[in-house]
């Protein structure tokens, strides 16, 4: 029993992208309500793995939260293990753990504990949680195991009568998936496509709260894949615009005039950014009707380019080989400055894409506009260090 006492939920590192049905969510849902039932104090440190998933939950169930602040003068013995998780770790008198990686940061500090009498660790026992090598290790250590029952993951109740999709429209509309839209040939390209890629953490103009309630609540609406990003986008009836990756910071929608029978070609994992570019989701607008609408080709140049061009150019200006000597010049860039309406767009002008039946089949029950399969290039995902 951990009644009246300082605990801490532990994990290792999540998936940037997280889905409504990841194991950990489930185990800390069940792990949250037995720390409020036994009115034991939760121990949290800002930036260490789930520590937001965690405070967003504790407070919806009322359970007492302790910060741990990591000085910053402090010094720890061991400069290769996170000083903010062996803080944790060491001020709490239990410890639970979700997600484990074998000889990761987190596995090294349970070790380092249960050297120390009277320590315990308790290994959440749910399926695909810990990797076996390591579990297998802190038991015949000292670990013990609790396993959830089926009640105490299911997900929170929701914290207002919203429906399960409250985006507009996107229960009225459909569109006969059976006749979907043949795909345009190179020779009769008359559009320039945005591609949607998966979101982690929140939408942009969606709080973090917002964000984890939805998850533990296992909200529909908080499935952040690249496909429900589309979908988004053809509910709100618009593109929003980011700085993000763009020099200046100016706020543009980006995209290419590659043939979308092309795309795959330019479907790549960029290390340095942690994701893939031209995911097989998103829409083509006409080019004209963007042209109408101030949408501009991107300027490829060097340093001496952006010096010399006129304040007004420079959110249409892109570096024809970076830093890390890609040749960006290949995407054919085209850029819209703020966001994109799309309020008042025909399906004539308008083409969604996505790479299989099914996600047409989902999205379908979200629009009229045409949906055409997009074709795919089957790569192996990039290892990961999550």
């Amino acid at each position: 029993m951990t009644r009246g006492k300082k605990v801490a939920v532990v994990m290792s590192r999540l998936r940037r992208c997280i889905a409504l049905d990841e194991p950990w969510l489930v185990a800390l849902r069940a792990i949250l309500r037995r720390i409020a039932s036994d009115e034991a104090t939760l121990v949290v440190a800002a930036g260490t793995a789930g520590a937001e998933f965690v405070r967003q939950g504790a407070t919806r169930l009322g359970i007492s939260c302790e910060s741990i602040t990591v000085p910053t003068d402090a010094v720890d013995a061991d400069p290769n293990l996170p000083l903010r998780d062996r803080l944790v770790i060491g001020a709490a008198e239990v410890v639970y753990v979700l997600t484990l990686r074998a000889e990761g940061n987190i596995h090294q500090l349970l070790r380092e504990r249960l050297q120390q009498p009277h320590r315990p660790v308790i290994l959440v026992d749910q399926a695909n949680l810990q990797a076996e090598s390591a579990r297998k290790d802190l038991c015949e250590r000292g670990a013990e195991t609790w396993q959830p029952t089926a009640g105490q993951g299911v997900p929170f109740a929701r914290l207002d009568d919203r429906g399960t999709d409250p985006l507009p429209g996107s229960t009225s509309a459909r569109n006969p998936v059976s006749l979907l839209a043949p795909l345009p040939r190179d020779d009769n390209w008359t559009f320039l496509t945005h591609t949607t890629r998966g979101c982690p953490g929140p939408w942009p103009d969606e709080s973090f709260d917002a964000y984890a309630n939805g998850l533990l609540e296992s909200r529909p609406e908080a499935d952040h894949s690249p496909l429900q990003a589309l979908r988004r986008i053809v509910t709100q009836r618009r593109l929003i615009a980011s700085g993000r990756t763009i020099r200046g910071g100016h706020q543009v929608i980006s995209f290419t005039a590659c043939p979308l029978e092309r795309l795959p070609s330019l479907h790549r994992f960029r290390p340095h950014r942690v994701r893939w570019d031209f995911e097989p989701y998103g829409l083509c607008l006409r080019r004209d009707w963007l042209l109408s609408r101030g949408a501009r080709p991107v300027f490829y140049g060097n340093e001496a380019s952006w010096n010399d061009l006129p304040e007004a150019d420079r959110p249409f200006f892109q570096l024809a080989v970076g830093d890390s000597g890609i040749d960006w010049s290949v995407e054919q860039e085209w850029r819209h400055l703020g966001h994109v309406d799309l309020t008042d767009v025909t399906p004539d002008d308008v083409l969604l894409f996505v790479p299989h039946f099914q996600a047409a089949k989902e999205l379908a029950a979200a629009t009229t506009w045409p949906i055409t399969l997009c074709p795919v290039v089957a790569e192996p995902e990039p290892k990961s260090d999550q």
